[in-house]
C-alpha cells in the first residue's frame, strides 16, 4: 500500500521464534503484551511523526485486543492511533463442551506439553481445517518453515482462556477500530464477531464482513477487496 510503512512482529512461541524450544509450547500472554508494547515503541521511534496503527490477524487480532485491554494498566503504556482486527478469534464456531474442557485441564496439569492440532477443536478430527479458498497457498503454508502443525495442550488451554476473556476487552478502548470478518470462517462465526464488535465503545468503528471468504482474509480470493478496504480506512485517518 502506497504511503504506508508496515512492520511485523514475530510473536514469541510462534513459528519464527528463534528459540525453537518455545514454538507452540506456551502463549504467555504477559510476555506477549510486553513484546507488543516494545514493538510499538520501536515503530514510533522510527517514525516520530504521523499515526501508528496496530493490526492483527486471527490470534494476532485477539492479542491486539488483549493488549488494548490489559496493557493500559502499565505505567508507560503506548496507545496506538487506531486498530485493525482481522478475523479476531473471539469465540469458536464449535465451542468445546464444558466437560471436555474440564478433562483437558486435568490432562494439561499432567502432560502440558502433549501436542494437538487446532483442527481437532474445529472439526473434531485431526485433518487440517480449510482456512483459505486459495488451495495453492493452503498447501504451500504447510510446507513453510514457520508452520506449526501441533500446539501443546498448555498453549491451547491458555488460548481458550484468552478467547473466554475477549468479551471484557471490547469496552477498554475508544480509538478508531476496523474489524474484518469472513462469512465461511472455520474457527469463528461472523455473528460472533459482530456481537463482539457491538461492544466496542469507540465511536469511530467499522465492521466489514466478506460473505464468501475463509479465515485467512489476507490470503483468500477476496484479498484485493480486503486490502482495498484497509487502505481506504487508513487513508481516511491520516
Amino acid at each position: 500500500m502506497a504511503n504506508f510503512s508496515f512492520y511485523a512482529l514475530d510473536l514469541r512461541g510462534q513459528g519464527s521464534d528463534p528459540d525453537h524450544s518455545r514454538r507452540g509450547v506456551r502463549l504467555d500472554l504477559e510476555s506477549q503484551i510486553r513484546d507488543m508494547e516494545a514493538f510499538l515503541k520501536a515503530v514510533r521511534k522510527e517514525h516520530t511523526e504521523g499515526p501508528v496503527f496496530l493490526m492483527g490477524e486471527s490470534m494476532g487480532a485477539l492479542l491486539s485486543a488483549a493488549y488494548m485491554a490489559q496493557g493500559r494498566h502499565a505505567r508507560d503504556y503506548f496507545v496506538p492511533d487506531g486498530l485493525i482486527l482481522s478475523v479476531p478469534v473471539v469465540g469458536l464456531s464449535q465451542p468445546v463442551p464444558p466437560l471436555l474442557r474440564g478433562l483437558l485441564r486435568i490432562l494439561g496439569r499432567v502432560a502440558p506439553k502433549a501436542r494437538f492440532s487446532p483442527g481437532r477443536f474445529v472439526k473434531s478430527k485431526s485433518l487440517s481445517p480449510q482456512i483459505t479458498r486459495d488451495q495453492a497457498y493452503h498447501e504451500a503454508l504447510h510446507e513453510k518453515p514457520h508452520h506449526i502443525k501441533n500446539f501443546s495442550l498448555g498453549f491451547l488451554i491458555e488460548l481458550g482462556d484468552l478467547i473466554d476473556a475477549s468479551d471484557t476487552f471490547a469496552s477498554c478502548w475508544d480509538i478508531p477500530t476496523l474489524v474484518l470478518a469472513a462469512g465461511c470462517d472455520c474457527f469463528v462465526k461472523p455473528k460472533q464477531i459482530s456481537k463482539w464488535f457491538n461492544k466496542i465503545k469507540a465511536v469511530d468503528k467499522k465492521l466489514h464482513i466478506y460473505p464468501e471468504a475463509y479465515h485467512l482474509l489476507w490470503h483468500d480470493w477476496d484479498k484485493e477487496a480486503v486490502m482495498s478496504d484497509i487502505h481506504d480506512w487508513l487513508t481516511a485517518r491520516i
